[in-house]
Parts: structure tokens; C-alpha cells; sequence
């Protein structure tokens, strides 16, 4: 039996995943004005329901749906689990016996990959209005919500190539070491960052 006895807790990453998260939110947002729609309009109560709550719970279930098929395609059992980090809910993909470190980062990665390239290209051919803005929301929400992906990544891809992973949503477990995903100095750089980003655009806004 493989005995998991080193782990990494994302609760101690809670301001650099909401650092990651304020940067793709941002960075999402330009390339959607840019390339996109110019804006994206709430006129209604209606609007906001299209254009707000029906992408995030179709962002979140297609997210963890890429996960769960992607493990799947890999040969794994999996199912959703569903954890908190601090203030924030987390769905995960659960697997038993454990993940290869290769298939782990595959697993982990292909919803920002595959689901923000589809909706993105989905947006720009489209020729409704209501879809671009409906799709544009979606690879915003994606795309910044996979903040804490990025972070496991950045541990798993340290790992020794013969571990076994296992996720938990707020935390991951291994067989072997698991790095942190980056220095301090990396990780308040980020924050310094954000905290710049945020000052620019409040400075637009007035």
C-alpha cells in the first residue's frame, strides 16, 4: 500500500491564488475588449442572469466535467469532490489509488487549456451577440478561476516523476516530496503585482 506522507495545503496559498486570480481576471478582461466584444451590457435583470449566472454554473460544471473526462481518458476512476479554501468553495476531481505526476499535471491543466481556447475561438466566430458576451464571460470565469490549478501545477511539475498524487481539493498528497510551487520572493511579487493592477485601473475609473 502506498503511504502518502508529504502534502501541500493551499490554505497557505490563499492570497497567491487571489493574486493569480486578479491578474487572469485582468488579463482575460483586455483580451476580450481587445478582440472581442467592447463591452459586456446588464440593462436587465435578465441580462444578468444570462450573461452572469448561467456562464459561471455552466464555467463550473464543463471545468470539472474536462477534469473528470480527461482522468477518465487516462484510465482513472474519478468523481467530484467539494471542499473550502477559507472563504472559498472548491470542487475537485477525486481519485483514488492516487495520479501519476504526468497524468496529474494533464489532468489538472486541461481546463484552462482546452475550455479557455474553445470558448475564446467560440466567441470570435459566433456571429450572435448575446452568445459572444455569454461565451466571453465563460473564458473569463474560466480563466481566472484556475488560479488554484496553476499553483498545484507549479508544485506537481517539481515532484520526483515516479510520485503518486492524490487530490483534496484545498490540498494535494504525495509518496513523494512536494516542492513548493515557487520562492516567497515569486509569490510577493505576485501580490505587489495585483496591488499595481488594481491601483492602474482604479485611477481609469475616476
Amino acid at each position: 500500500m502506498v503511504e502518502y506522507k508529504y502534502s501541500l495545503d493551499l490554505k497557505n496559498y490563499v492570497w497567491d491564488i487571489t493574486s493569480i486570480s486578479v491578474i487572469l481576471l485582468i488579463a482575460s478582461l483586455a483580451i476580450i475588449f481587445n478582440t472581442v466584444v467592447l463591452e459586456i451590457t446588464f440593462y436587465t435583470t435578465l441580462d444578468f442572469t444570462l450573461k452572469i449566472i448561467v456562464p459561471l454554473v455552466l464555467t463550473v460544471i464543463i471545468h470539472e466535467l474536462v477534469h473528470i473526462v480527461t482522468a477518465i481518458m487516462l484510465g482513472y476512476k474519478a468523481k467530484i469532490g467539494y471542499g473550502r479554501v477559507k472563504f472559498a468553495p472548491v470542487f475537485y476531481v477525486r481519485i483514488r489509488d492516487g495520479v501519476m505526476r504526468k497524468h496529474y499535471i494533464t489532468i489538472t491543466l486541461t481546463p484552462l487549456i482546452a475550455f479557455s481556447t474553445i470558448t475564446l475561438i467560440l466567441a470570435l466566430i459566433t456571429p450572435n451577440t448575446l452568445a459572444k458576451e455569454i461565451l466571453s464571460t465563460m473564458f473569463i470565469m474560466n480563466t481566472a478561476g484556475s488560479s488554484g490549478d496553476i499553483v498545484l501545477t507549479l508544485s506537481a511539475i517539481k515532484i520526483d516523476k515516479k510520485a503518486l498524487i492524490e487530490d483534496y481539493g484545498t490540498s494535494i498528497v504525495s509518496n513523494k516530496p512536494i516542492p513548493k510551487p515557487y520562492s516567497r520572493t515569486v509569490g510577493l511579487i505576485l501580490k505587489i503585482i495585483t496591488i499595481m493592477l488594481l491601483i492602474l485601473i482604479a485611477a481609469q475609473l475616476k
